[in-house]
């Protein structure tokens, strides 16, 4: 197998563990959780804090770990906090190993996005770079497909269902020993510092719409399945079967790269703000089961792992001497504004559904005026 198509898959699968077994799928558990584990609101959202603080933490720490430690060693350290975060949900019996779990398990999703980006720009030809970086994020739909049914119909609930999910990171772990290159992340040099980075106006640019995507977005990843059942008032197995809708949306991400062939990078990018406005809009107007709702979903999914692709390649296109450096200030301001966003939504959430969520479904539509600069306008570029 070609070293470019075993990279790539090694990295779809770490994606997918990382983010949508490791990550994701919390919002999914955590009302069965609360049933077996006494978790007020308050609680409840702390204990998603701990995944996102984690994050935080571990993005910029991994281009020190790269330089340190190489690709395949920081990889193999995402895939196995994830493993163990997981294990240690399964077995919490307190609200203070489940935040425990959470935060080692958010880990991992901090750790994987900077150490894939730097052996795609290491491993792979620069003309197929944007398409593999695209279908390696696209990886987040896939675990969030997985998930889904694993939960569901795993016996023993959603322990077991952690369980599952930690023998998949474990499986991850040995793809990413295999197939992904050993060695530091980048050529012997001098090194770019962060203050530095940070003066790049193209990263600058980046940073921003990240951070602001990032508020919009928490609307859905942080919120969705509770504004299903309490807003649409669905029952849990419709409030699933359109998280998994949504996930399975989101493996259309992989298309971004032969879609910018077609019509450019930046009317991709029109494409995914789009797709974060519109879902909003329609939850705040259905109050009920709607068919609607599917399209919704759909686009929440779609938007969100198409946006966050751009991202990644306008943050490695922004930093070519160092493109884990450029991912992780992306990712980390991505993931700081789904904390800003989480914590300002549940603030007006408490009052009305529909009055928060329309508010951010107007930060994607004023995005629209802001692109990264000079993206890419085809994939192969």
């Amino acid at each position: 197998m070609k070293t470019s198509l075993r990279l790539t898959l090694s990295g779809f699968m770490l994606i997918a563990v990382t983010y949508g077994l490791a990550r994701f799928a919390w919002g999914m558990m955590m009302p069965q959780v609360a049933q077996q584990i006494s978790l007020s609101p308050r609680a409840s959202g702390m204990l998603a804090a701990c995944s996102y603080l984690a994050y935080c933490l571990a993005t910029p720490g991994a281009t020190l770990l790269l330089a340190r430690w190489g690709v395949r060693s920081t990889a193999m350290l995402a895939a196995l906090t994830a493993m163990l975060g997981l294990l240690l949900l399964a077995a919490a019996s307190s609200a203070w190993l489940i935040a425990g779990g959470l935060f080692i398990a958010g880990l991992g999703a901090g750790l994987a996005s900077p150490a894939l980006a730097s052996a795609v720009s290491r491993q792979i030809d620069a003309s197929r770079q944007t398409a593999a970086n695209t279908l390696i994020n696209a990886g987040t739909g896939a675990g969030i497909i997985v998930s889904v049914p694993i939960f569901m119909l795993m016996p023993g609930g959603w322990r077991a269902a952690c369980c599952c999910f930690a023998a998949l990171a474990l499986i991850s772990l040995l793809l990413a020993r295999y197939c992904l290159p050993a060695g530091r992340a980048d050529p012997p040099g001098s090194p770019v510092g962060w203050r530095d980075r940070l003066h790049n106006h193209a990263l600058q640019r980046v940073i921003i719409i990240a951070f602001l995507s990032g508020v919009a977005s928490a609307a859905w990843w942080c919120f969705g399945p509770d504004v299903l059942r309490q807003h649409s008032h669905l029952n849990e197995g419709h409030a699933s079967m359109l998280w998994l809708v949504s996930g399975a949306a989101g493996i259309l991400g992989a298309l971004t790269g032969p879609l910018a062939r077609c019509i450019g990078m930046r009317q991709v990018y029109w494409l995914a703000q789009l797709a974060m406005a519109v879902p909003l809009l329609l939850l705040a107007a259905l109050t009920h089961f709607s068919y609607w709702l599917v399209p919704a979903a759909a686009l929440c999914g779609a938007g969100y792992v198409t946006l966050s692709g751009i991202l990644l390649v306008a943050g490695a296109a922004a930093t070519p001497q160092n493109a884990a450096s450029g991912v992780a200030a992306a990712f980390l301001t991505l993931a700081i504004g789904q904390i800003v966003g989480a914590i300002l939504f549940a603030q007006i959430y408490s009052s009305s559904a529909a009055t928060a969520l329309l508010p951010f479904a107007a930060i994607p539509v004023a995005l629209l005026f802001l692109i990264p600069a000079n993206p890419p306008q085809r994939a192969d570029a």
